[in-house]
């Protein structure tokens, strides 16, 4: 599931801003993340800061 974020909150506390596009499993697992470059199909904007430390 691809969605995206004003910034991600790193597992070591680090705020990435953004926008960025996270990408997790059908459990909420992060798979991967990165900076959104131009429009992506098949993202749900959600805004907000996406804690990788809560993703886990």
């Amino acid at each position: 599931m691809k969605r995206a974020y004003h910034d991600i909150l790193l597992p070591d506390g680090t705020l990435q801003q953004g926008p960025i596009i996270v990408e997790t499993d059908k459990d909420g697992h992060l798979l991967s993340w990165h900076k959104l470059q131009e429009e992506e199909p098949f993202v749900e904007w959600i805004g907000e800061t996406f804690d990788c430390r809560k993703s886990n």
